[in-house]
């Protein structure tokens, strides 16, 4: 394997480590098992298990990124429903573990592992904002992320807890979002 197609390897194979056991899983040593390396293999590449969860970010981010920038896109267009914006990132967040995997890094103080979902955020700001648009987007994309990285944490815990249905967080947010772009009627 070249060391892009090594890479690559073990990003996968971490992805698939977070959605199916969780970050804290995503270790070298499981890592390298998985694609039949060494651990000092993914040393070579990632420098360490932080280079690893930076890479992990950095895709995730992106891709998330990028559908939901897409997804804003056909809500402009007609083509799709606010709430299915919202239900479409609060699903992104807890299915490819982006929000556990924020939470893991943010809580073992390895904040600069973030610096790719900070640059996937401004990018959907920058990608969803039309010239003389003056709403503000970046205060309802800081608002709708933090969300969904709550409820991809704890929102089923939370629903039941207050007697409510999962779902009822789409709401939620559908409403604070548009109360934000001035937009709530």
């Amino acid at each position: 394997m070249s060391p892009e197609q090594s890479r690559a390897a073990a990003v996968a194979a971490a992805r698939e480590l977070l959605r199916d056991k969780g970050m804290g899983s995503v270790t070298l040593k499981a890592v390298a098992a998985k694609i039949h390396r060494t651990h000092a293999n993914l040393l070579h590449h990632f420098g360490s298990v932080d280079g690893l969860h930076a890479a992990l970010a950095d895709e995730i981010a992106h891709e998330v990124a990028s559908s939901i920038t897409g997804s804003i896109g056909n809500y402009r267009a007609g083509k799709t429903k606010l709430r299915h914006v919202v239900e479409e990132m609060f699903t992104a967040f807890r299915e490819q573990g982006l929000g556990e995997l924020i939470a893991w890094v943010v809580l073992s103080r390895r904040r600069e592992a973030l610096a790719a979902v900070e640059s996937a955020v401004s990018e959907v700001v920058e990608a969803i904002t039309e010239p003389g648009d003056d709403r503000p987007l970046d205060k309802a994309t800081m608002g709708l992320v933090l969300l969904a990285i709550g409820d991809a944490l704890v929102g089923e815990e939370i629903a039941r807890a207050t007697g409510n249905e999962h779902s009822a967080a789409h709401e939620i947010a559908v409403k604070q979002i548009l109360a934000v772009l001035g937009e709530l009627k």
